[in-house]
């Protein structure tokens, strides 16, 4: 059996996932913070994640899928995870540290699916280490604000 659409697909699905936690995080967090430097950056961050998870969403689109993006239960649980680690701290370091330990996270999901699916099209593969650069790229920029 050829492997390479279910592996494209699921890479794919993957993007859209992360990168949907990355917007929702982001949309969560940019009301709790007034720093000007620190909110113009998330909001960039977040504009990023839009653009690429648009992307994959067209993708799957293309191949004839449909995204399936985060389960309600990831979105309550990151939701909550966050009201929770905000809670009595919601101070620039705070939350720049919160969202350094998730772009983290974010470049290791990617090496993880990158890994799973080495029969992914080469168009998939770009954007899954598009995303990775992009995250990288976000906990260095947010280690700024520790």
């Amino acid at each position: 059996m050829d492997q390479q659409p279910n592996d494209n697909l699921n890479m794919l699905e993957a993007i859209v996932q992360n990168t949907e936690m990355g917007k929702n995080t982001l949309e969560q967090i940019v009301p709790m913070t007034d720093d000007a430097r620190f909110k113009a950056e998330l909001l960039r961050q977040r504009n990023i994640y839009q653009q690429l998870n648009q992307e994959a969403q067209t993708s799957i689109a293309a191949c004839g899928g449909q995204a399936k993006g985060q389960t309600a239960f990831a979105k309550i649980n990151t939701k909550m995870g966050i009201s929770m680690k905000t809670l009595t701290d919601k101070s620039t370091r705070n939350l720049a540290q919160m969202l350094a330990e998730g772009s983290n996270m974010g470049v290791l999901d990617c090496i993880k699916t990158q890994r799973d699916y080495p029969d992914a099209a080469p168009g998939s593969k770009r954007l899954m280490q598009r995303l990775q650069d992009f995250q990288e790229d976000s906990r260095i920029k947010l280690e700024q604000f520790l």
